[in-house]
């Protein structure tokens, strides 16, 4: 069990600025997740709630493939100093458990520090959705610190099992224009970095589970529009359920009983989401896959090694 003493040290080090910059926490967030080490590093009951969620991170590191919840547990619920932020700093301070688990596959620095700031992406997503410091997408956050997710160029990917094979879960952060440009390079990038660093994770298809994946949206968006050539690429297999929550975060940034008037109707697609559902209509999430042999070419063993930079 890692003692208090030890995490102590691990968020004292972590407060200095460089470090939280490394973790991708933007300025707002920065000043807030420095208050917040402060006050945790003079409230030992705290101190202990961060510690026993730091070793069940800590255990779960490197368990590829398993349906793991380390952040399953009333701790992690807390709303001290904001929504999740017990959680957020557990994750920062199992950083370097996760950081040894990349260097033993083999993993870069580079590659490493830039798929553990996504903790600082979905702090700033949580300040953008709710106007507070905190980060409701912790156990979200759980896949990455425990060594299953990788930002490489335009898209996240982490390692699932999909009916009888493994598969490449394909993310879509918020950093910009989904050309299709990107997302091959995207693509190519992983289909190389996971050959490499997870052989005994062989993989053939992407996989994607999403509002994006949704058929109606070639219904209401341009044809060459970059929504609708991602989601050409996607053989679909199944419906998963309502998309209207998801749609209405990821275009809106908003959760929860949200007042549609308030909302801009700036874009088409804006408008596309709003007006199906005030129409009666849904959006739903799909699933679907597309094989990695495409991208699978002479370039994609170096293509792998440098982080795409942010469009």
């Amino acid at each position: 069990m890692i003692t208090l003493v030890e995490v102590s040290a691990r968020l004292s080090a972590a407060a200095e600025e460089r470090a939280l910059r490394a973790l991708g926490f933007h300025d707002d967030d920065c000043a807030d997740v420095a208050l917040a080490i402060a006050a945790a590093l003079d409230d030992d009951e705290k101190l202990a709630d961060i510690a026993l969620l730091v070793e069940r991170l800590r255990e779960s590191v490197g368990r590829i493939g398993e349906e793991i919840d380390p952040l399953d547990h009333p701790a992690a619920d807390s709303d001290w100093r904001g929504i999740g932020v017990v959680a957020m700093l557990a994750l920062i301070a199992a950083g370097d458990d996760v950081r040894a688990f990349h260097r033993s596959r083999g993993i870069s620095a580079e590659i490493s520090d830039h798929s553990l700031a996504d903790l600082g992406q979905q702090t700033w997503v949580h300040r953008r959705t709710y106007g507070a410091f905190g980060v409701h997408t912790y156990r979200w956050l759980a896949t990455a610190f425990t060594g299953n997710l990788y930002w490489l160029g335009r898209l996240q990917f982490n390692i699932v099992r999909h009916g009888d094979e493994w598969m490449l879960s394909t993310h879509i952060p918020e950093s910009g224009p989904l050309t299709p440009a990107a997302v091959d390079d995207a693509f190519r990038q992983a289909a190389a970095f996971f050959a490499e660093h997870f052989p005994d994770y062989p993989t053939q298809s992407f996989h994607c589970g999403s509002w994006l994946l949704d058929p109606q949206l070639a219904d209401v968006l341009k044809p060459d529009s970059n929504m609708v050539r991602f989601q050409q690429r996607w053989t679909l297999d199944r419906e998963l359920g309502s998309g209207d929550g998801d749609a209405i975060f990821f275009v809106f940034r908003r959760r929860g009983d949200v007042d549609h008037a308030a909302l801009p109707r700036n874009t088409s697609l804006q408008r596309a989401i709003l007006d199906k559902i005030d129409a009666g209509g849904h959006w739903a999430l799909w699933s679907g896959t597309t094989p990695q042999a495409p991208f699978r070419d002479s370039d994609a063993s170096a293509a792998h090694a440098k982080v795409g930079e942010l469009e």
